[in-house]
């Protein structure tokens, strides 16, 4: 079953008139839970192209999801180092001419949602393969990921987390067509 969200856009009719720069280099961004596969994914069709992730950032600064929440400060911090890192290797993908970006995240990071609204950007929800096994090690190698994911969870049941696709492990295969513009590439 598919779901549909409010926020889909029709990539295959790129219009320039939504205040974006069509000569901008387009990103993909790869979404879903904690222990979702989001990089296994990427691994499988998106190995050659950079991948910014998001993850690194909390653990290159030792942020925690629950720091961000309660401590404003070190939110600004957060969004400080972000909007650094994220700048850099945006620059590198257009000093060496790389065609595509990825980005992997949960999908509901404000301070990143924040800065991808300059870009053009396909976002893909990852469809877990099972979950529900890999729980447990998931929790105990990320103690933030069990609070991450429930909220995850009824937000995704709401449609508050704009998708442009969906990607399912148990089928592997995409809930529909990848607009012409992305599908050079992926690696299928």
């Amino acid at each position: 079953m598919q779901i549909k969200s409010k926020y889909i856009q029709n990539w295959d009719n790129v219009d320039s008139s939504r205040g974006k720069d069509v000569s901008k280099i387009p990103l993909i961004h790869i979404i879903g839970y904690i222990g979702a596969g989001k990089s296994t994914f990427i691994k499988k069709y998106l190995r050659k192209y950079p991948t910014f992730d998001i993850k690194e950032i909390y653990q290159k600064n030792f942020f925690t999801p629950k720091d961000l929440l309660e401590n404003p400060r070190k939110y600004s911090q957060f969004q400080s180092a972000l909007d650094y890192s994220f700048s850099q290797f945006y620059k590198k993908l257009e000093i060496n001419h790389i065609p595509i970006g990825i980005v992997e995240s949960s999908g509901i990071n404000r301070a990143l949602n924040n800065i991808l609204r300059r870009f053009f950007v396909y976002r893909i929800w990852i469809i877990p393969f099972n979950l529900n096994q890999f729980e447990t090690q998931i929790y105990k190698e990320r103690p933030y990921a069990k609070e991450l994911n429930s909220d995850l969870k009824v937000k995704f049941k709401q449609n508050k987390i704009p998708f442009n696709n969906q990607y399912n492990f148990i089928e592997d295969s995409f809930m529909k067509d990848l607009p012409a513009i992305f599908t050079i590439f992926f690696k299928l």
